[in-house]
């Protein structure tokens, strides 16, 4: 079977919508009664649906309706588009400047995208920006699902299908790693070196589990044939709150350079050598969906990020 560009220019949007409702009814009945269509109007609209696209979205059986592999695909990029659509209307009726909807992770707000908007004279270019900081999950999710418009940040791509990670444009920015610290008034401040060993007999204060810095750094310990440290605080998607308590309670903390970079340049806060602490490097990326990547505002900050990379190249991310 395949697509049909005159049966594509027929589709509505409740087509599209279609999918969602049999993703959470899982029967084309149910769905019915939530749209007051009858069974047989729903069948038809789904078969409509499958011809523009030239797919089998759907496998139908006694027990019920359920979205195939190409149906969840469908479901994400409609989930998008209608996200899209949702967000143009809003803007059109608000008669206010471009919105545009950018995802972060939390050490990138101290310094690249802040320096980024300074660059592009933000104030100044008659477009708005919404922000949101959050775990690189949670962001790269609300990108592909139409919540933002891009997203500057590590991408974790192992955790993204390969299907999706196809419909993405992504430019890498710069990259660091992760460093582990403490305070000056540590014990362990002065030495010249300290072994995982040693680290992990002592008490600590981390990222929370559901972030790919936490799963580095436990990665890195184990690769040692240590134990990871079981922290006596975690922070959620955080980084300068780890210093905080790293300063007033005396724990060891690990985080990107850039923000140790911050609070050591005060004398509060010190890196430690740790040769056997192999970590991963981590890479900052623009990333957008390739149906964005010609809107001028995008252009504009992707643009002014790079601008500031290639001047400041120990800029960097967390998450």
């Amino acid at each position: 079977m395949t697509s049909s560009a005159p049966h594509l220019d027929r589709l509505r949007l409740r087509q599209l919508r279609l999918l969602e409702l049999i993703d959470t009814h899982r029967s084309l009945r149910a769905v019915g009664e939530v749209m007051n269509l009858t069974q047989p109007a729903v069948s038809q609209m789904l078969k409509d649906l499958e011809f523009a696209f030239g797919v089998t979205l759907v496998d139908r059986s006694v027990r019920g309706a359920m979205l195939g592999p190409l149906g969840q695909l469908a479901l994400q990029r409609a989930r998008t588009g209608l996200a899209i659509f949702d967000n143009l209307a809003a803007d059109l009726h608000a008669d206010l400047p471009t919105v545009v909807r950018v995802g972060t992770n939390p050490a990138v707000m101290l310094d690249l995208v802040p320096s980024a908007l300074h660059h592009m004279e933000a104030h100044r270019a008659n477009i708005r920006f919404r922000l949101e900081a959050g775990t690189v999950g949670n962001m790269m999710s609300g990108l592909l699902n139409g919540d933002l418009d891009c997203y500057v940040g590590r991408v974790d791509w192992t955790a993204t299908p390969e299907q999706m990670a196809e419909t993405l444009r992504y430019d890498p920015l710069t990259e660091t790693s992760l460093v582990v610290a403490c305070s000056v008034d540590h014990p362990l401040a002065n030495r010249s070196s300290v072994s995982a060993t040693e680290l992990a007999q002592w008490p600590w204060t981390l990222p929370s589990g559901d972030t790919n810095n936490r799963r580095s750094i436990e990665t890195a310990f184990r690769n040692c044939g240590v134990q990871a440290p079981v922290p006596v605080v975690e922070v959620s998607a955080d980084p300068t709150s780890l210093l905080r308590l790293t300063q007033k309670i005396e724990l060891l903390t690990c985080l990107p350079k850039i923000v140790l970079d911050t609070y050591a340049a005060e004398g509060r806060i010190v890196p430690l050598v740790t040769p056997d602490l192999d970590f991963l490097r981590i890479q900052t990326c623009f990333v957008t969906l390739r149906e964005n990547d010609t809107l001028q505002s995008l252009q504009m900050l992707r643009e002014a990020l790079v601008h500031v990379c290639l001047e400041r190249p120990d800029v960097t991310e967390g998450g």
